[in-house]
């Protein structure tokens, strides 16, 4: 068994993983490992669990990189793998820079070929919202980056002066009888219409048919959108593991 840990712009989620099966995991704010104290608690609860391998990290707040590593190292007695572009993927990555992509939509693009073949599409509905396509050879090739939800909703809060905050949920109806209505209303919708869009125009580029699948803290909203071939909430934590597989072979 492992620690694969995903920190992300929001959230920092650390899962006990073994192969594909989670046992368990723990989530923090990621505003809370940004000063050494609280790391070195998030590091010595999780070092509670005996017959651990190793840890394996997905980041993607690069200030925080250094408190972690020193957080695990004091309290497991080794660093942890970060991932990176120069990490045993398993995959070739077919981009201009490929330093500059996101561990996390790395972890997505092995995860998607180990599990679904390909070519594949992942959509990840975190903080931001992002494509990441592996072509038909196998190859991670780029992708799309927009707002996430979250980010839509808080803006909208931020930004103007009678819009209040509101809790997102999927909705049926496009007309809104209130503003929380309205506002759900445009963020579901508009998130529909920009994924159905982008996945018609990613397959055109592809030339080929391929196969979606959703993940991402907000996934679940769009199970019933028939977008999606499959709705996999883990399965950045399950790259991890692969990836995790594919330096200690």
């Amino acid at each position: 068994m492992i620690w694969a840990v995903l920190i992300g712009n929001t959230r920092a989620v650390a899962a006990l993983i073994e192969g594909p099966v989670i046992h368990r995991r723990q989530i923090v704010l990621t505003d809370s490992l940004r000063k050494i104290q609280p790391a070195l608690a998030w590091a010595k609860r999780i070092r509670k669990l005996r017959g651990t391998q190793g840890i394996i990290v997905a980041s993607v707040v690069p200030p925080v990189d250094p408190i972690i590593r020193r957080a695990v190292e004091n309290h497991f007695g080794y660093q942890p793998l970060f991932v990176s572009s120069k990490s045993m993927l398993g995959i070739k990555i077919k981009v201009k820079k490929p330093s500059q992509v996101g561990a996390d939509r790395l972890a997505n693009a092995v995860a998607a070929k180990m599990i679904y073949g390909a070519p594949a599409i992942v959509v990840d509905y975190g903080t931001g919202t992002t494509f990441d396509v592996i072509d038909k050879s196998g190859a991670y090739c780029g992708g799309a980056i927009l707002p996430g939800i979250g980010i839509s909703l808080r803006a909208l809060h931020d930004f103007t002066a009678k819009i209040p905050n509101i809790k997102f949920k999927r909705v049926r109806f496009a007309i809104g009888k209130t503003t929380e209505e309205a506002v759900r209303s445009g963020i579901y919708h508009g998130a529909l219409g920009t994924t159905r869009e982008l996945l018609f125009q990613i397959r055109k580029e592809l030339g080929a048919s391929a196969p979606s699948v959703a993940t991402g803290g907000w996934c679940r909203v769009f199970e019933k959108s028939n977008l999606f071939q499959n709705i996999e909430p883990d399965l950045t934590l399950k790259g991890l593991s692969l990836i995790w597989q594919n330096h200690r072979a």
